[in-house]
């Protein structure tokens, strides 16, 4: 390597900045995500996580917006009343055969579909961004804005509910609920992941989240972490009001 040896007395030597004493490691060193996922006070967003769940919604967008295209291009084409065959030849369209749910199905596609899309977007940005999710500071608990149902700043204290367990054992929120979590695959999904759920409720008004391990950085173990700390600051609170 040029300009690694110089020209001493005894001969050639190396040069004095190869011959610096090498730096121990430090945490610095360390990755990035590994060094956040080792404090047990701060969730954040997995970015690999989030860049799946994305694909996946992207990929039912696409899948449902497609089957309403092709249901409003078979409704177009049962308007027509004359088909034209090679060679000019001009002929009646066959007896249609309505579908009478067709203009109600088209909507709720369309519909799903911005909903699918939406989600789309909100993993996409997480994955972007690996921002914190939710972190304890102070006795609070600060949520991220996309956990709609929570507010921004909740005291730890009116968290009534907090469990980390498998993911099929945990209560369902209201949006789980709505949408349905009987099939098959969605049950042995679940069996496969933990979860961690929080309920609140603060005067009159309450709200719960859910959130799952290939949601954050350091998985099911940075989870638990997580919610032992809940623990911790829950009971030290009940301890105070005694």
């Amino acid at each position: 390597m040029r300009g690694s040896f110089q020209l001493g007395p005894d001969g050639p030597v190396l040069h004095p900045w190869l011959r610096r004493p090498m730096q121990p490691p430090t945490i610095a060193a360390y990755d990035a995500a590994t060094a956040r996922a080792m404090n047990p006070n701060i969730l954040h967003f997995s970015r690999a996580g989030s860049a799946f769940k994305a694909l996946v919604f992207a990929i039912m967008t696409i899948a449902v917006f497609s089957l309403a295209f092709v249901m409003l291009d078979e409704k177009n084409d049962r308007a027509r009343t004359t088909q034209v065959l090679p060679g000019g030849l001009v002929l009646p369209m066959p007896a249609p055969r309505p579908d009478p749910f067709l203009l109600l199905k088209i909507p709720l596609l369309l519909g799903a579909g911005a909903v699918s899309l939406f989600y789309v977007g909100r993993y996409a940005k997480r994955a972007f961004t690996c921002a914190v999710a939710i972190k304890i500071e102070g006795g609070q608990l600060h949520f991220h804005p996309s956990f709609g149902a929570m507010p921004d700043q909740l005291p730890v204290a009116h968290i009534d509910t907090a469990i980390f367990d498998r993911a099929d054992r945990l209560p369902d929120t209201a949006v789980l609920a709505f949408l349905g979590t009987g099939s098959s695959a969605a049950k042995f999904g679940a069996r496969t992941r933990h979860g961690l759920y929080l309920h609140y409720r603060s005067g009159s008004t309450s709200g719960e989240a859910r959130v799952i391990d290939n949601d954050v950085e350091g998985g099911s173990e940075q989870l638990r972490r997580f919610a032992a700390q809940v623990e911790i600051w829950r009971g030290a609170h009940a301890r105070v009001n005694r």
